[in-house]
Parts: C-alpha cells; sequence; structure tokens
C-alpha cells in the first residue's frame, strides 16, 4: 500500500484546536480505527458556535430536498404524454434520455411526466442507474401509453444513422421481456443516449471579422472555461501531455480520475490530499484571461460565466458572484464529511500544501478513535459520483435562451454534463472555440487556435480594449495562420 505522508487530525482540548499526526497506513482499506497519538501545535480552529453548521445552503446535494418543493410543469406534462400516446414510450425514451443526464435530471423528468414523489422517494441513496430503472419501469407498467407508431423517414435533411455505434445501445434493449423481472437483476450498464435518426446539423458560416463585430455588439455572452485558462499560472490541465492525470501515473492507478472520486475519498482521502497542491490556486494572481471575463463584465456583455474550474480565480479577478456559476465546485469554502461543519477554504491550504489530511477538531472532540475518514474536511469541489451544484441546473436552461454569443475557452468538453452546453445553443447563435488544440464534430462555427492569453489579446487589440492586467500590452504583435477549414491559429510573436 502506498503512504501518503502524515494524516492530520484534530480535536478540543481546553478550548484550543490542536492535532495528531498519524502515519497513512493500510488502515483506510482494511477498515481499521485511528488511534490517536501526541499532539502537535493547532492548525486549525472551526467557527465557534456550531449552530451554522447545518445551515439551508448547507444541505448536502443528495438529500432529495428539492423533490418536495417541485411542481410539475402541467404544460410539459400535457406535451410529454400527447408525444407518448403517439409515438410510444420507447419513441421517448430515445428522444429525452441523453448520455449527460444526472440523478436530478431523471427525478425532474419523472415527477414532469405526472407519477407521484413517492416512487423516487429514496432518491438520496438511489444510484443514477437505479433512478433509470424506476422510470423505464413506470413508463412500461403505463397502460396509458399506445405502441410506438414511428415514422423513421425524414425529409428534413441529411440524417446520422449510429445504429450501428458500439457504445450506443436502443432503449429497446432495456424492455423487460418479463413485467415481474427482480429489480436486483437488472442492468443498465450503458448510458442511455437517442438512437433515433436526428438531422445532422451543418454549422453556419462564420469568420475572424464576425467575431470582432458580435463582441462589438453582443450584451449576453456565455462562456464555459476549463483549465485551460489558468495554466498560464502554472496549474496544470488534467488531459495534456504535461497535465495533472498524466502525472497521476505514478501513483499506479488503473484510472487516475479516481483521486476525485467521492467513494475513493471516504475509503481513503490521503490520496486526494497527495496531490491537491498541484491544483491549489497561486496566492493573489489570475491570469490574463480571467481579466478579460472581467473585462467583458464591465462592459455589460457578459450573461454568465460557466467554469468547470476550481481554484476559484474567476472571482479574485473580481467576477461578480451572480455571474459565475461554479460547475465542479471550488477550493473556496470546505466541509467536513462527518458533520457538514462548514470552514473556509484558506483555513485547509496549509494542510494542503503540507500533503496532510485536515480534520474537524467538533467531531473529535470527544473521539478518540473512528475510521479514517471519520471528520475529514473535503474541499466544496464537485467529485466524480456528486451532482453538479443546484446553481447550475437552475440557470442554465434560462440563460440559452437569452444567449447572443457561445464562447468555450480552455477546455477539452470531455466532462459531463458541461461537455453537452453546446448541443443546447440554439442554432443561430455563433459557437465559437478558443483552445489550444480543436475539437471537432462539435458545431462550433469558428475555431481559434493557441494559447488562451494570447488569442483574447489578439481580439481585445482588434477591438481596442484595453485588458486590465499587467501582462496585457496593446502594442505586442501576433502571427496568424489560417488553416484549412477555415479556422485560425493565433500565436503572440514573442510566445516563440
Amino acid at each position: 500500500m502506498t503512504t501518503f505522508g502524515a494524516q492530520t487530525i484534530q480535536r478540543q482540548s481546553g478550548g484550543v484546536a490542536t492535532t495528531t499526526s498519524v502515519p497513512a497506513t493500510t488502515a483506510a482499506s482494511s477498515g481499521k480505527s485511528v488511534p490517536r497519538t501526541t499532539p502537535t501545535k493547532g492548525i486549525i480552529t472551526p467557527t465557534p458556535t456550531p449552530s451554522h453548521l447545518r445551515t439551508n445552503n448547507d444541505i448536502n446535494d443528495f438529500d432529495g430536498k428539492f423533490i418536495e418543493t417541485f411542481e410539475p410543469d402541467l404544460e410539459l406534462r400535457n406535451k410529454y404524454r400527447s408525444f407518448i400516446h403517439r409515438e410510444g414510450a420507447l419513441s421517448f425514451l430515445r428522444t429525452e434520455i441523453t448520455q449527460s443526464m444526472t440523478k436530478r435530471d431523471i427525478c425532474v423528468l419523472i415527477l414532469n411526466l405526472g407519477y407521484p414523489k413517492k416512487a423516487i422517494q429514496d432518491y438520496p441513496i438511489l444510484t443514477l442507474k437505479e433512478l433509470a430503472y424506476i422510470l423505464l419501469k413506470l413508463m412500461l407498467n403505463d397502460s396509458a401509453q399506445l405502441e410506438p407508431k414511428v415514422d423513421m423517414e425524414s425529409d428534413l435533411g441529411e440524417i446520422d444513422d449510429n445504429d450501428d455505434d458500439d457504445d450506443a445501445m436502443d432503449v429497446d434493449d432495456y424492455q423487460s421481456e418479463n413485467e415481474n423481472e427482480n429489480e436486483n437483476e437488472f442492468e443498465f450498464d450503458r448510458e442511455i443516449r437517442p438512437s433515433r435518426r436526428t438531422m445532422k446539423m451543418t454549422p453556419f458560416k462564420y469568420k475572424l471579422p464576425d467575431l470582432i463585430s458580435d463582441l462589438s455588439k453582443a450584451k449576453r455572452i456565455i462562456v464555459v472555461t476549463g483549465a485551460g485558462i489558468s495554466t498560464s499560472l502554472g496549474i496544470p490541465d488534467f488531459r495534456s501531455f504535461k497535465g495533472l492525470y498524466n502525472q497521476l501515473s505514478k501513483l499506479n492507478l488503473n484510472d487516475p480520475q479516481k483521486v476525485f472520486d467521492l467513494q475513493t475519498f471516504m475509503r481513503e482521502p490521503g490520496l486526494f490530499y497527495s496531490i491537491a497542491h498541484l491544483v491549489l490556486p497561486p496566492e493573489g494572481k489570475f491570469s490574463l484571461l480571467h481579466s478579460f471575463l472581467k473585462l467583458l463584465q464591465d462592459k455589460n456583455k457578459l450573461l454568465r460565466n460557466y467554469t468547470q474550474n476550481i481554484d476559484n480565480l474567476e472571482q479574485r479577478a473580481g467576477l461578480k458572484s451572480e455571474k459565475l456559476v461554479q460547475c465542479h465546485g471550488s477550493f473556496a469554502r470546505a466541509k467536513c464529511v462527518s458533520c457538514q461543519g462548514t470552514f473556509s477554504g484558506e483555513k485547509i491550504f496549509n494542510h494542503i500544501r503540507r500533503q496532510q489530511i485536515p480534520r474537524c477538531a467538533i467531531c473529535w472532540k470527544n473521539t478518540q478513535q473512528a475510521p479514517i475518514h471519520f471528520g475529514a474536511i473535503k474541499p466544496t469541489i464537485t467529485f466524480f459520483g456528486e451532482d453538479l451544484p443546484e446553481r447550475f441546473h437552475t440557470l442554465i436552461d434560462k440563460d440559452l435562451q437569452q444567449i447572443d454569443l457561445f464562447l468555450v475557452i480552455g477546455t477539452s468538453l470531455k466532462v459531463e454534463p458541461v461537455a453537452s452546453i453546446i448541443d443546447k445553443v440554439p442554432y443561430k447563435v455563433p459557437k465559437i472555440l478558443i483552445n489550444k488544440d480543436p475539437i471537432p464534430d462539435r458545431g462550433f462555427n469558428l475555431q481559434l487556435l493557441g494559447l488562451c492569453d494570447d488569442v483574447v489579446s489578439y481580439l481585445c487589440k482588434c477591438l481596442k480594449w484595453d485588458i486590465p492586467h499587467v501582462d496585457y500590452n496593446s502594442d505586442d504583435q501576433f502571427k496568424l495562420s489560417k488553416l484549412k477549414n477555415g479556422d485560425w491559429e493565433i500565436v503572440k510573436k514573442s510566445s516563440k
């Protein structure tokens, strides 16, 4: 078993938070308790009063509270039922079930179809697969539904038949021949995605001068950002050759993403804290691209920035909270996995730099030994296995109805559901990629390839905008290379 250094356990003594150091042994995997040893100097003092520890804002995403207050959309229900009556349940599922759906999405679909809340009352403890099974079972047992009447011919344009896609599976594959099939035997090995023939839309022609013009006029820009906007600060991205996942290969993990897996954290929190320092934001810095986002905000052009980054540098650069959706959470706050007590993220930064596990003093006040994850404090980062913040689900559909320009910057669009936002953008809205590498077949009207800071510096120079950042120089010169497909590579001449 790999050793990940000292794990820090806190306890309360005479009103002062103190710590004890325990070697990272095989206790995590064996399920053994962690004993106390000699106390050392205190590092974290939790918030003085425990009354704040379980506020409405800190409710766990899995508690299903939204189900209690959810009001089904009657108009949408009628629309759904009409479609099912006309086309059949399986056609409806092919249309509505997507690869990017979350637990919450499936619950909302069940409720908007008119099924009782009681059917999903165990939402907090159900998996995505189990909820999908409930949806299928409800629909297939609904006697009001008719057999599908699907016309597979389409005169709408070019069609793309994905029936032979090895990664796709028709909803038909999940229909049980035995209506009394045991739920425990049901296997949902692959996520359902649409298999009906759909129109393949070719992006409309869009040139670099069009983008310059639209940036000057746009008032409701959505910007989706990823790790590429912070790499100039030394924070690694995730999937490039020098990215974080490549660095994690030294941990001998079958899947480097396990470092950000909730179940793995609960089993062995030391694994995450052995690498967290690599993605910890630097003190007092933010990139030129972050300042560009602030500039869009100050010019009343930014509708929303949906960031996948966890470094919280957007707010450090001056983005207002109402303009920002942190899709994957951030280091700004931290939470005890046992009592749900919340802390300022900065309170655990020293632990992160030392590759130690921060622990909650309140949980350990009267505890002598406990499982290794007990009282561990976790940054409010969205791990694999956790739902995205409610704010994402609340805003995204409304924002997409208002948008007039869509920018994707510094991301390879690999992680759902953020990766599928582009699929929901209205066809007429220009979709622009600013990234080091191209992303083919995602419907972009224009791709500008290069370092994110360089590309936006060029755009702002064309617009005569001044980016308020020490690295911006309006006198910088750029080399533009037009690619065969109409996209551009933009490089600052001094960059090479």
